[in-house]
């Protein structure tokens, strides 16, 4: 190989010139300057040179580097991760301030401070900060819970170290690693894949690689990868298994130079979609009861409005319908509950890759599960007794060609079991041994088998051993018509048994499995025997006892799949999957079943599956009205095959051991083995249980969820109607501070729902909003009524006075004339029209200011201290039987046999003891009427039992013909707190029998049979999250959250520009030496310099520009090399396809 090393000038045209020349003197001409450093930057596209020239650039060679090597390089060149975003603190605890229901609180801050009511503003400021920090507080311990349980799923990869291959985080490799990429492996690092020894030419005896980089490039299908080909990081392997060199990690890669235009995937719940929806819907109800107050209050009763401490009391009341109407706890009990859900799953073993899983886990009704690993054992065992040798081998004999077949590197549990079974399994392979491993096909769901080209050292015989699918071995037999009979027989013989029979042949030669002159001998059945967890029937008992369906899906034989049912206690209808595929192509029917969509919603399971299928079955089980509504599928997976199936399922679960690529496509991550991580998320024992208890601990998060939503929905109603109803029909005011203490109180209490105890619905979930909206109206028009009952009976009739001798709340005129002439005559005031200012030597100094008569001025304080009285018993009325309803709504059972939460009574009675000791005792007579329209101490004022009101020293009172005579004051109403209990008491008892009724009514848990009304009440629509997701990966910058716990990122299209620099990379020139190696410049600059780096490279006008952003000078290969190459193999990657660099031949020393 020549010692020149040729580069294209940086602002030159494409012509070489010679590097040594062009390095001793610089551009301008002037020779280096001295001790100046001999070193420059270059940049070498990896796609077109060889691996050869790779390796000499990486200083590596086929056997990988030393650990110290690599740990040398992971100082330079850093983990191969990008960069987390982290997001600051601060910003991320106001980021909880702003979503609307805040920014209306927020309104109702400004309109506070504007009117100068300090207390208020700052009891709602405070209420806004509560909210914030306790969701920022939550969410912040289920990030931690998260990250530290999502780091057992952090990508891993294989990698050659010192010669020895070995399993280790992908974080942890650097350039120069070789690695072994396979069948459902994401791509850890960019790649450049070497052929058998190393040799690009040799690409003609090897099966090309499958790699799916849509993710990256937008191409549609999978792209063939030859040796010498490069591959991205980020992409997944879909057939083939190679060694490959790793020439670019973390922020080098592809992935990372676009970090500008990675995105944290958008993981938004649908749960949170839904509960936005009912912020909005209370929102309106807010605005209407708003226009309706303004309009009646300003046009319907005049009343006037100037800036200042209590001199606009009717836009000091707007603050009630505001800030009582605004579920200000939504966004924290929203965030709670699905922190700790999710932070809950994932201590049992379920990681939530997508939150609204957590409410598809809830409604879930079918879940497609695998047989093996799931409700099997996945711990193979071979029944050497019942082996079935033929072609003149013996047993002893059929077990070495096994392990000789078997491929232990890639630690698969079939490989594992053959190579263990064989008692000289030590001295088998050189040097120990006399056997040589010459190549290996590994195993891909579309041939079924396994070839490996296996040497003997002592004789020089080079043999071909297939093993696999035995129907596919079988077939490859040379006799064929002779022993297909009785092979097949023994096949259905261990399939009875539970068995699955794995075949075996031999060719003699190298080559492929179908090279000219291949004659397969058949060498005879191995059975294998996977038992059945222990747990497993009484799991799927458990199952069908919460309305979930199990169908087993297996690509072992339909005998097989039965006798594992008949084991387990499920349904042995077990179809293979061609009687489903002739149904629906229309080729006939299996005898009782109307039509395919009846077929596979009858199936108990499936038989002789390929991944393929699994999404034909989801789909029609989607597709199936059941009950009024489509099937809410699950499905389990673990290979890269099965990815689609996962994505179309509502519920994708990859179990535990799952392929990186069936991870990222996943809903559900399991970190436990089996089925038994579905369920709950409480037991440690592995198995189907997992996914049983993850679905009852998704139904508990639902519950809570839906007992808020209708909690919240009412109460909305309920303050807006009440008080909207009793300021334009009876022109009465209430606080603002009461109702931003009802909030504090009684939304705040709310949190404690996030850990309620709940009793998981028996049958799946599903929204319906429809009826928590009709629910929520006429629980919040219920309460209303209660509260205005109770309001006329005390401020409209003598009826607690008469009944039970308290004293009166009675502001009508028939009340309180008589009353007040009784008042003025016992002050010696015999003519009740006199002015009141002329009578101060009756009432008192204070009085000269009042224009009034002395009638309208006893009037108008008996009438502010009794509404005064009224709005704390009003207070604590609402706050009682508000919070009370949460009781009510947390099931479907008598409120009063069924136990909530301990936060719950806790919460409930903390927030209700405050608020009949503020009921109770008041504020002294706050707000008072403004000094000028005030009086102070009153003479009139008097309750009706003859002595001062309690707890109102002051004795402040507005005057006659001001707007002061509006001002919410409150003033304790002492004992009559009392009467709030027993009321709100007396209206819960209704309330039980009124939820059965609207359960009745609205058909909830089909209570009724009608279909129309099951139509009515189980529809809902498909969750459109789900969509769009297939171009997510999961390396990115994207922290773990409990929000997004696998980090996952999405790429946006990058430009031609980009794609056609993928795998361009810096290098270090020497002046003297050439090229040395792989620069680590890229990974230390900092992320602006890259972002401006893309951004040029995006506003590019052509592909390659003439001079590099970073000034480096590009290498580039001549045409008569790897392009050929390239256009032979007909593809080599998106970059390879796109680029239009110039072809000059980089010659390295």
């Amino acid at each position: 190989m020549s010692s020149t090393v040729e580069l294209a000038a940086a602002g030159t045209p494409d012509t070489a010139v010679d590097l040594a020349a062009d390095i001793s003197q610089p551009a301008n001409g002037s020779p280096p300057e001295p001790g100046s450093s001999n070193k420059v930057e270059a940049e070498v596209d990896f796609a077109k040179i060889s691996v050869k020239e790779a390796f000499q650039l990486l200083n590596a060679t086929p056997a990988g580097l030393s650990e110290a090597q690599a740990a040398e390089r992971l100082a330079e060149f850093g983990p191969n991760r990008l960069p987390e975003s982290s997001t600051n603190p601060i910003l991320r605890f106001l980021g909880y301030l702003w979503n609307p229901l805040s920014w209306a609180m927020e309104v109702a801050a400004v309109l506070a401070i504007i009117l100068l009511d300090y207390a208020d503003f700052a009891l709602i400021v405070a209420l806004l900060l509560l909210n914030a920090t306790i969701s920022f507080v939550e969410a912040s311990n289920a990030d931690k819970a998260i990250k530290a349980l999502a780091g057992a799923l952090a990508p891993k990869c294989r990698a050659l170290r010192g010669g020895q291959v070995r399993a280790m985080d992908a974080s942890d490799i650097v350039p120069g690693d070789v690695l072994l990429v396979r069948l459902g492996d994401i791509v850890p690092a960019d790649i450049k894949i070497l052929g058998e020894e190393e040799e690009e030419g040799a690409e003609e005896a090897a099966a090309p690689m499958q790699i799916d980089q849509a993710a990256l490039t937008g191409e549609s299908l999978p792209v063939k990868k030859f040796p010498g080909d490069v591959a991205f990081s980020g992409s997944t392997v879909k057939q083939g298994e190679r060694h490959a060199l790793v020439y670019a990690t973390g922020v080098n890669t592809f992935f990372g130079r676009a970090a500008a235009l990675i995105g944290s995937t958008n993981n938004v719940a649908n749960i949170q979609k839904v509960m936005t929806k009912i912020g909005a819907a209370c929102l309106i109800t807010i605005g209407l009861w708003i226009v309706v107050e303004l309009a009646v209050q300003f046009g319907g009763y005049g009343h006037s409005c100037s800036i200042g401490a209590g001199r606009c009391p009717t836009l000091t009341n707007l603050l009630v319908i505001i800030v009582g109407g605004i579920p200000i706890a939504m966004p924290t009990v929203l965030s709670v509950t699905l922190a700790l859900g999710a932070a809950q799953l994932a201590k049992h073993g379920a990681i939530v890759a997508r939150m609204s899983a957590v409410e598809e886990m809830a409604g879930m009704d079918v879940l497609c599960s695998d047989k093996t690993g799931t409700l099997t054992l996945n711990k193979l065992s071979i029944d050497l007794a019942a082996a079935h040798p033929m072609g003149g081998v013996d047993v002893n004999g059929l077990i070495k060609y096994a392990a000789l077949s078997a491929d232990t590197v890639g630690e698969e549990a079939i490989d594992l079991v053959l190579h263990n079974t064989y008692c000289d399994k030590d001295r088998l392979w050189a040097p120990a041994g006399p056997y040589t491993r010459l190549r290996c096909v590994p195993f891909n769901p579309t041939d079924k088998f396994t070839l490996a080209v296996v040497r003997d050292d002592a004789t020089g015989r080079v043999v071909r051993l297939m093993k696999g699918a035995p129907q596919v071995v079988l077939k490859r037999a040379h006799n064929y018509e002779a022993i297909h009979k009785e092979v097949e027989q023994k096949i259905r013989d261990y399939a009875s048994r539970g068995y699955r029979a794995l075949g075996f042949g031999l060719a003699e030669g190298p080559g492929g499995p179908d090279a000219p002159g291949t004659q397969w001998q058949f060498l005879g059945l191995l059975p294998l025997f996977d038992p059945p967890r222990h747990d497993t029937a009484e799991t799927i008992e458990r199952c069908h006892a919460q309305g979930i369906a199990v169908k087993m899906v297996t690509g072992d034989q339909a005998l097989i799949g039965v006798e594992t049912a008949r084991q387990l206690g499920m349904g042995t209808n077990i179809h293979k999957i061609e009687v489903l595929l002739q149904a629906k192509a229309g080729s006939g029917l299996v005898d009782g079943h109307a039509d395919v969509g009846q077929l596979v919603e009858a199936a108990d399971g499936f038989a002789e599956v390929f991944p393929e299928h699994k999404f034909e079955i989801v789909a029609m089980l989607q597709a199936r009205d059941h009950m009024g509504r489509d099937h809410m599928v699950g499905m389990t997976g673990d290979g890269v095959n099965d990815a689609p199936a996962l994505k179309k399922a509502d519920v994708g679960i990859a179990v535990h051991g799952a392929t990186e690529a069936a991870r990222g496509a996943a809903d559900i991550v399991l970190t436990k083995l089996g089925l038994s991580a579905i369920l709950e998320a409480a037991i440690t024992e592995p198995g189907l249980s997992v996914i049983v208890e993850a679905v009852i601990g998704a139904r508990c998060i639902f519950q809570r969820m839906t007992t808020y939503a209708k909690y919240t929905v009412a109460m909305t109603f309920r303050v807006c109607f009440t008080f909207g109803i009793l300021t334009i029909a009876y022109n009465w005011y209430f606080p603002t501070i009461l109702i931003v203490l009802l909030a504090v109180f009684n939304d705040g209490a709310m949190i404690a729902l996030s850990k309620d105890r709940v009793t998981p619905s028996p049958t799946p979930n599903s929204w319906r909003l429809r009826d928590i909206f009709i629910v929520g109206i006429v629980y919040g028009l219920y309460l209303t009524l209660s509260t205005w009952v109770l309001y006329h009976l005390a401020a409209k009739t003598s009826f607690f006075e008469n009944a039970i001798g308290m004293f009166s709340l009675n502001d009508t005129d028939a009340e309180l004339i008589p009353f007040c002439s009784r008042l003025l005559a016992s002050r010696g005031i015999t003519d009740p029209s006199a002015a009141a200012a002329s009578l101060t030597d009756l009432l008192g100094p204070q009085y000269a200011a009042v224009g009034g008569s002395a009638m309208e001025q006893c009037l108008v304080e008996q009438r502010y201290v009794r509404g005064a009285q009224l709005r704390t018993l009003v207070y604590a009325q609402v706050s009682i039987s508000g919070q009370a309803l949460v009781f009510v709504v947390r099931s479907a059972r008598h409120s009063f046999t069924t136990l909530a939460g301990g936060l719950t009574y806790l919460a409930f009675f903390g927030a209700q003891a405050a608020s009949t000791l503020i009921a109770a005792l008041g504020f002294g007579g706050y707000a008072p009427p403004p000094a000028a329209e005030s009086l102070q101490p009153c003479s009139l004022c008097a309750t009706s039992l003859g002595h001062h009101p309690a707890f109102w020293p002051s004795g402040r009172v507005p005057i006659a013909g001001t707007e002061g005579r509006f001002i919410a004051s409150v003033i304790g109403c002492t004992y009559y707190v009392v009467v709030a209990w027993i009321w709100s008491l007396i209206w819960y008892v209704a309330l039980d029998p009124l939820k059965w009724l609207l359960i009745w009514a609205l058909n909830e848990d089909g209570v009724r049979s009608r279909a129309s009304w099951k139509r009515f009440v189980r529809r809902r629509a498909r969750d459109p999250v789900k969509t769009g997701e297939e171009a997510q990966v999961t390396l990115g910058p994207a922290a773990a959250t409990y929000l997004n716990p696998m980090g996952r990122a999405s790429l946006q299209r990058p430009s031609a520009a980009m794609l056609a620099r993928a795998s361009v990379i810096p290098v270090e020139v020497d002046a003297v030496n050439g090229l040395r190696r792989v620069s680590g410049t890229m990974a230390r600059r900092g992320s602006l310099e890259v972002a401006s780096h893309l951004a040029a490279l995006k506003s590019s006008q052509s592909l390659i520009p003439s001079s590099s952003p970073f000034g480096r000078r590009s290498v580039q290969r001549p045409a008569a090399g790897g392009a050929a190459m390239q256009q032979r193999r007909g593809g080599g990657g998106a970059a390879a396809r796109h680029s239009s660099l110039p072809t000059q031949l980089p010659h390295v020393k």
